[in-house]
């Protein structure tokens, strides 16, 4: 045996078995590696799917629910706004009319007191009549019967004279009675005891005076008032003592030839039938109205009015905490207003608005939840938060199917070849990295792109899902930049809005007072785009000018609008000869012809004879103006207000004289000058307003209009301005004759 061969060939058994091993082993290396770097290009997709997902997501939900959030929030100060006006005006629009409704009381007593002067000073034209004074009256029983002071009274001839005289008076009280049923009675007093009372229900009630012969009338409240008011006036709320209820009483007095106090009339009013109208007739079903006296009393509330022994005393208690707050600022600003109140045991918060009513010590609130007009802004809020709640959920889906994806495309490659894994190994990663280049150019904010993988596999879903999420933000992109441009839009609208509005007020000041014996300025700065304030100068003839200054109710466009209408009404009617009460009340009635929003302007209209320093003016709810005399310093003239204009049709205006002499000035001005308030809530005020004036009082007008707006401006701060400050200054300087003797002009 040759054992050299043997061992030849042993030898390359072995080395060939290695060789298989070497090869097997390279295989199972190459098809590891392929695995490992498909498995990896997997791990890496997923992983920069996942982030741009996640991305896109978070940027998405940021910028979705901030543009909602600031939009609902403008929305939201927008109808607080609103909703503060409009429940402001309403209140305002109520105690209007209450006023109206207790002013026509005061005339029928006031036309009683005179036809009862008119009895006792000419008593010839008169008839006597009989009257019953007695302890009881018949049933049925509706004319005028008698009562006495006291026992002591003689009720001889003469006095029974004089009540047969009086009872004439029946007639017209029969006559008020029957045009106001709240009236519960009326009745006419004398100094010498006798009372004369009709009362339709009296002598049915089988109570009262009616079956009283004698009352000690001269020790009442109502009486004494009578006594000591020149004018017909109203007593507080009482509970009458002769069985008539709760009654508020309208008195005027009557005298003799010789002005000798003779006695009064009365009106008993019930406060029920009156407060029921007040805070009931025609509310909303969301608003409470509540009635109040000068001491807080609660008198009514929306269908319910209190008796003298129910009323509430305290006007912070627990049924009413919200007026706690508003009793705070009553009094001490403007006799209307508005603020907001959270309950603190509901946490509702509600507006209270209030104001007073003319000729009676009654205030009227109307608290009004909020909640009746933010439904709409919290719906969009709950929608917003439940979309992007919506979405999170299908991105997190979105984020779940990748990973599955992923992971299934795994366990495929761990039992293919390695020729397979390769191959699809490259056809799992280019679209993947297609993709990924996809993502980034949307990730930077290119919304239009769109992915052009298109394959018939897991990844081209992704795709297909990656196109309807890019054209989704390129959408909400879109309507993004509609929405600001829109607000770019309106922005310019308002500009554009503020200067026609500019044009519309004159300055051309030198021009005006080139060559003339006075000097004029005025500024205007408006607390929004366009303002409600406005001033106005012009000349009417060759010898007189007129300046007028205004305020619009409400701000904004509508105020703006209505702002322009006044001015231009108010120049067209002064003409020459035209005096200035009849000037405003044309424009008043003009305005109110077809004023379906109830809006109207304050005004004060100056007709200044530039030879004699004449000025005839009239103020429509007006501030006060101030004046300087020669080497004085400015002082409030507190002149007589009427209604402001478009308020109520038919007004009348009561204008007034005085005559300014060489070296006299004149200041006007809207509210926003004393109403300008600071960091801490307090009002700049009248007082702060004449210091400044006062400066230099003997300066031209230009230059004290802009020491006062300095001082305003650094009395206020940084605090944000609310309301159009507008001022109009003129001094006069005389002619040659009054100059000379300025040093001792006085206005």
């Amino acid at each position: 045996m040759n054992h050299k061969n043997i061992r030849t060939r042993l030898r390359e058994h072995i080395n060939n078995r290695r060789r298989k091993k070497s090869n097997s082993s390279f295989a199972r290396k190459l098809t590891g590696m392929t695995l490992c770097v498909a498995i990896a290009a997997i791990i890496l997709s997923t992983v920069v799917c996942v982030y741009a997902l996640r991305f896109v997501h978070n940027e998405a939900e940021t910028e979705s629910i901030k543009f909602g959030r600031e939009a609902a929030q403008k929305s939201r100060v927008a109808l607080r706004d609103s909703f503060r006006n409009n429940v402001k005006n309403t209140v305002c629009d109520r105690a209007n009319i209450a006023g109206v409704k207790f002013y026509t009381y005061m005339e029928d007593a006031e036309y009683l007191a005179a036809y009862a002067e008119e009895i006792l000073q000419e008593p010839g034209k008169f008839t006597r009549k009989d009257i019953v004074w007695g302890d009881g009256l018949p049933l049925g029983y509706d004319s005028m019967f008698l009562t006495l002071c006291d026992e002591n009274i003689d009720y001889d001839e003469k006095n029974q004279a004089k009540a047969g005289i009086l009872s004439n008076i029946e007639y017209i009280c029969r006559s008020i009675s029957g045009r106001h049923p709240e009236i519960t009675a009326l009745y006419i007093a004398t100094e010498e005891g006798l009372l004369l009372t009709y009362d339709e229900k009296v002598s049915s009630t089988e109570q009262g005076i009616a079956n009283t012969k004698y009352y000690d009338f001269k020790d009442t409240g109502w009486y004494q008032l009578g006594k000591e008011s020149p004018d017909p006036v109203f007593t507080e709320h009482y509970k009458d003592g002769l069985g008539r209820g709760d009654v508020i009483t309208c008195v005027a007095p009557f005298h003799y030839k010789n002005g000798e106090y003779a006695g009064c009339v009365a009106l008993d009013v019930s406060t029920e039938e009156i407060f029921s109208d007040i805070v009931s007739k025609g509310m909303n079903e969301s608003d409470l109205a509540i009635l109040l006296d000068n001491q807080g009393a609660v008198l009514a509330e929306t269908g319910k009015v209190y008796t003298e022994d129910e009323q509430d005393m305290t006007i912070g208690s627990v049924n009413y905490p919200g007026l706690y707050g508003l009793n705070e600022i009553i009094g001490k600003y403007a006799k209307s207003g508005a603020l907001f109140s959270t309950d603190p045991e509901t946490r509702e918060e509600y507006l209270f608005a209030y104001s007073d009513i003319d000729y009676v010590n009654l205030r009227l609130v109307i608290q009004s939840p909020l909640s009746s007009v933010m439904g709409p802004i919290n719906s969009i809020e709950n929608e917003i938060d439940q979309n992007t709640g919506l979405m999170n959920q299908t991105i997190e889906t979105t984020i779940e199917s990748v990973l599955v994806t992923c992971f299934l495309l795994f366990f495929i490659l761990s039992i293919i070849s390695m020729y397979i894994a390769g191959k699809v190994s490259y056809n799992l990663s280019e679209p993947l990295k297609v993709l990924t280049d996809d993502m980034k150019k949307i990730s930077l904010g290119n919304f239009g792109h769109r992915t052009l993988v298109n394959t018939n596999d897991e990844i081209g879903s992704l795709a297909v899902s990656f196109n309807n999420m890019a054209e989704s933000l390129g959408k909400y992109q879109a309507d993004l930049k509609e929405a600001i441009s829109r607000e770019e839009r309106t922005a310019t609208e308002l500009s554009l809005a503020t200067d026609i509005q500019a044009h519309m007020l004159p300055v051309d000041f030198e021009d005006f007072t080139k060559g003339q014996n006075f000097d004029l300025y005025a500024t205007m700065t408006p607390a929004k785009e366009v303002a409600g304030d406005f001033y106005d100068f012009f000349r009417i003839d060759d010898d007189n000018i007129v300046l007028v200054m205004a305020d619009v109710s409400g701000k904004g466009i509508p105020a703006a609008l209505f702002m322009m209408i006044s001015k231009i009404l108010i120049k067209t009617n002064a003409f020459p000869g035209i005096s200035p009460s009849e000037v405003f009340r044309t424009v008043n009635d003009q305005l109110c012809d077809n004023n379906k929003e109830d809006m109207f302007v304050t005004a004060w209209l100056a007709k200044i004879d530039t030879k004699t320093g004449k000025v005839t003016a009239v103020n429509a709810g007006h501030e006060y103006p101030a004046l300087k005399g020669p080497a004085e310093s400015f002082e409030l003239m507190e002149d007589d207000h009427g209604l402001p204009l478009g308020a109520m049709e038919g007004s009348k205006y009561k204008e007034y004289e005085f005559c300014l002499k060489a070296g006299g000035s004149l200041f006007t001005y809207t509210d926003g000058v004393p109403e300008s308030t600071n960091a801490e809530d307090e009002q700049f005020g009248t007082n702060r307003m004449l210091e400044a004036l006062n400066i230099d009082p003997g300066a031209d007008p230009g230059k004290i209009l802009r020491a006062v707006k300095e001082k305003i401006d650094l009395f206020v701060g940084d605090s944000e301005q609310f309301d159009d400050i507008t001022m109009l200054g003129f001094s006069y300087r005389g002619n040659s004759t009054e100059q000379d003797d300025s040093q001792d002009a006085v206005i």
